[in-house]
């Protein structure tokens, strides 16, 4: 399912850049926002979570991964926001964004922002997150997501796409 959803796009700001995708899921928002907000959902396509579901709550993800994160919910609205400080070894003083709304389908769009990325680790970003995107859809479809969790599947189609240049290409 990664390769064959459109890649995500940014815009420069210095050193730094912004992060933008959108997502369609054929589930109700309030099926996605649980994915994005339970411990239990978010261990199931982007690993170990705690969060405290509030403003101002504590938000950890990827415990227990390599890059783990940290941060602080600065806006709750269930079931249409969720937004948070993003600090991690690849993304230090970032913040976080889902927006959700309902399709005319029924289904889930999904939009989704990092602000605040540096650029040098975008090659390991934008595949990273476009990974996880991706697991959430399959995890959403009922069906069992990549076992990998590999931003590598996605970095040559970005780099080679945006062609991203001074950038890091491993962790």
């Amino acid at each position: 399912m990664s390769s064959s959803q459109a890649l995500g796009t940014f815009e420069p700001r210095g050193d730094h850049i912004d992060v933008r995708f959108e997502r369609h899921y054929p589930r109700p928002v309030e099926t996605v926002w649980s994915a994005l907000t339970e411990p239990e959902r978010l261990a199931d396509w982007m690993g170990v979570s705690k969060i405290e579901p509030r403003l101002g709550g504590r938000i950890e993800l990827m415990v227990d991964g390599p890059h783990p994160m940290t941060g602080q919910i600065t806006e709750w609205d269930p079931p249409r926001v969720l937004e948070f400080t993003w600090s991690n070894t690849h993304a230090p003083d970032s913040l976080v964004r889902y927006e959700l709304s309902r399709a005319a389908d029924g289904g889930t769009r999904l939009i989704f922002t990092h602000q605040g990325m540096p650029y040098e680790n975008s090659a390991l970003m934008l595949p990273g997150w476009h990974d996880f995107l991706a697991r959430l859809g399959d995890w959403l479809a009922g069906e069992p997501p990549s076992g990998d969790m590999s931003y590598r599947k996605m970095q040559s189609a970005y780099v080679e796409h945006y062609k991203l240049t001074g950038v890091r290409l491993d962790p």
